[in-house]
């Protein structure tokens, strides 16, 4: 068995796991036109919804089995936080500040002072946002780690935060860097479980 399919195995039966495909999906092709911000959104992205994870096409998930193994470790931590901390409490604090935007509907039962809410709609920095995809990404150092070794770059995991990927989730690098190095002293010391109480389990695929 491969170490995808072992993640899938692991995914199916501990998490509710599904796989789709984004150019397969309407869903998925209004959501990247919406994030306009992020144009490789469709194609270097991959999604999750609930318990869906949406790869970019088959084709790549055919080609990239090992780089997929390491994107849906990633992605089931944050099925995992999803189901402890309660799917609409995860899906509004990922969304936040931005969610806040749709505050400005109030605007048309009550005064236009309502509309300034879509100021939210700007790259606001995002705390709690920055703390679920810190997991996830702790959950990719671990998964390579365990694979090859080595962490993976420590300046593109950055980016993954300060730069538009995630609408500028934690513009601050030095910040974002030093978590990520916590993160990894716990791998390095085998107790990434005490963050992530699942990681174990996923880890044990690679």
């Amino acid at each position: 068995m491969s170490t995808l399919e072992k993640v899938i195995e692991l995914g199916e039966k501990d998490f509710g796991l599904k796989v789709k495909f984004k150019d397969e999906s309407l869903f998925m092709k209004i959501l990247g036109w919406i994030l306009f911000f992020n144009p490789k959104f469709m194609t270097n992205y991959t999604t999750t919804i609930g318990s869906t994870v949406y790869f970019a096409n088959r084709k790549w998930l055919k080609e990239n089995q090992d780089s997929a193994a390491h994107v849906l470790a990633h992605e089931l931590v944050h099925i995992g936080d999803s189901k402890q901390a309660g799917g609409f409490i995860f899906s509004y604090t990922y969304l936040l500040p931005q969610a806040l935007a749709l505050l400005s509907l109030l605007a048309i039962f009550s005064t236009w002072w309502w509309l300034l809410c879509l100021l939210f709609l700007a790259p606001i920095p995002s705390p709690f946002r920055t703390h679920w995809e810190l997991r996830g990404y702790a959950m990719t150092d671990a998964t390579y780690f365990k694979s090859d070794g080595v962490f993976t770059d420590i300046n593109w995991m950055a980016g993954q935060f300060t730069s538009g990927s995630y609408f500028f989730m934690w513009p601050f690098a030095d910040d974002v860097r030093s978590r990520i190095e916590e993160n990894r002293e716990l791998i390095k010391a085998g107790k990434l479980s005490k963050k992530i109480d699942f990681a174990d389990k996923i880890i044990a695929c690679f």
